[in-house]
């Protein structure tokens, strides 16, 4: 799809966000208790904790919304840092890297269409633009075989690692960004 826009999220996106947390078909493989289901007052209060996060940490910590060129959202990422002795299943963040972990999630009906793939790449370029970010990291699931194609083609490389619950680490150096994204 052309013209994608990504955008830090704003407080009017509440109630899209709230819709997709509460898809269970968006939500399948996200790694939240299965049957959890957002109301107002948590999508209210998730956002006040945001809001307080991102000023702490400025950009290492931003919400996103994928939307179409109209403006129109249908589409959310979250990135962070990940602190230093992190470790999830398996997973270690490495110590020392400057490491953040990132994910995509789109509005049903436009699965399937290559509008994922374009998504995270964007997500990749503005976290490797904006920040600091030595390695970012992904957590798809394993039962999730369109997820693996979206971060592979955005240049993650799966780590054969199991985080937790099914999810699966994959990686992209800065290193490999800059091979990848040049040009």
């Amino acid at each position: 799809m052309k013209g994608l826009l990504l955008t830090e999220a704003r407080e009017e996106d509440l109630g899209f966000l709230l819709g997709m947390w509460n898809d269970p078909g968006v939500m399948r493989y996200a790694g939240y208790p299965e049957g959890r289901c957002w109301s107002e007052a948590d999508i209210q209060a998730w956002w006040d904790a945001y809001l307080a996060e991102r000023r702490r940490s400025g950009e290492d910590e931003t919400q996103l919304i994928l939307r179409t060129g109209d403006g129109t959202a249908i589409g959310e990422s979250h990135y962070g840092q990940v602190s230093e002795g992190f470790e999830v299943g398996d997973w270690r963040k490495p110590e020392g890297v400057r490491c953040f972990m990132t994910d995509i999630k789109l509005a049903p009906q436009y699965w399937g269409r290559g509008i994922g793939t374009q998504g995270m790449r964007m997500i990749v370029e503005l976290i490797f633009a904006k920040t600091s970010c030595e390695l970012l990291v992904v957590p798809p699931h394993k039962d999730n075989p369109p997820a693996f194609r979206v971060y592979e083609k955005a240049g993650f490389l799966l780590t054969g690692i199991e985080a937790w619950q099914g999810h699966e680490m994959m990686e992209l150096s800065r290193e490999r960004f800059k091979e990848l994204y040049s040009g």
